[in-house]
């Protein structure tokens, strides 16, 4: 398993209740929280930061029904230089860090007319630390499974031949098109934070601030801490549980960083919700994570251009009911 399987008895009677209602599940503002600092705390606002419902019963899509044709529009617009930059990580077979890699270089040299070349054989699961991805739907359960997936689908619905609903298909149909945000917290902060540190609201604000741009609906946000490579399962820095409001309030449709977008190890009150940015983002909320982005090359792109907004493109592989995809995001200014 690669997420812990986190079980807790208030965790399953929140979920019960979110279910009992799905209506009231795509509540209005959720500014007025109180500051999560804890389990109970998260509990008693998953009724205001969940989407279950808010997009119908059939909603398999989550927080990328903020993208339209209007967004996008707005997003191909940033393109006036032409400057492109990728987003992915590089990795190759020794890369530290890939999760059940398998690699096998093949060459033939048949004789002609026939062709001569070569081919490789590629295994590996996307996700983790050592590779750029993005995560399905179906990649969290709510805890423990105990009330399905996101918008209320039941696990049952992950076979093994792959997810029934949820799968990473559903994002492949359009892509995943519109504007990037970059917040640099790294600079807001002086430097790179040390792996395990908490990004709060406020650094998120800072950024903003700093470089003149807002997060607004259908956005693709890049939170860049500056550790890269250096955050691991052990040691990761990510954003706090209380800055789940803000990103349902921003509409936020993508959310992005140079580590898989949480902390760890977990924080001091969050033993049930020791991932809030999977464990509520995507089983809740229904938000896209593209973890483990490359923000460096983006940065010095930024900073040339003077501006922190640009046009996104991100095309996972359209292979049904997967739980995520290795993907190569494009930066365009």
């Amino acid at each position: 398993m690669f997420r812990r399987d986190v079980l807790g008895g208030a965790a399953a009677i929140a979920g019960a209740a979110l279910l009992a209602n799905p209506a009231a599940l795509a509540a209005g503002e959720t500014s007025a929280l109180p500051f999560i600092a804890n389990d109970a705390d998260l509990e008693q606002a998953l009724p205001a930061l969940s989407n279950w419902g808010r997009w119908g019963a059939a909603d398999q899509l989550g927080t990328l029904n903020f993208m339209s044709p209007t967004t996008r529009l707005a997003a191909a617009a940033l393109i006036r230089s032409g400057r492109v930059v990728s987003l992915a990580r590089e990795f190759s077979p020794t890369t530290p860090e890939l999760r059940n890699f398998s690699y096998a270089m093949k060459r033939y040299e048949d004789p002609l007319p026939e062709e001569a070349g070569c081919y490789d054989v590629v295994g590996m699961t996307c996700h983790g630390f050592a590779i750029t991805h993005l995560d399905a739907l179906c990649h969290v359960f709510t805890p423990a499974g105990a009330q399905g997936m996101y918008n209320g689908f039941s696990v049952a619905d992950v076979t093994p031949a792959g997810a029934v609903r949820l799968g990473i298909e559903h994002v492949a149909e359009a892509g995943i098109v519109g504007r990037g945000v970059l917040l640099d917290v790294a600079e807001v902060r002086g430097g790179p934070l040390a792996p395990g540190s908490a990004i709060m609201l406020e650094d998120l604000e800072a950024a903003e601030r700093l470089h003149g741009v807002r997060v607004g609906e259908g956005d693709i946000l890049f939170v860049r801490n500056g550790g890269g490579s250096e955050n691991t399962y052990k040691h990761g820095t990510g954003l706090h549980a209380s800055c789940l409001p803000w990103l349902r309030d921003r509409r936020v449709a993508v959310l992005s960083s140079d580590s898989d977008n949480d902390i760890h190890p977990t924080q001091p009150g969050f033993e049930r919700w020791s991932e809030p940015m999977h464990m509520v983002g995507i089983a809740y909320m229904g938000l896209t994570l593209l973890d483990q982005t490359e923000l460096d090359g983006i940065v010095a792109a930024c900073a040339d251009e003077r501006r922190w907004e640009f046009f996104v493109t991100v095309a996972p592989w359209r292979m049904k009911g997967a739980t995520g995809s290795a993907v190569n995001p494009l930066a365009m200014f």
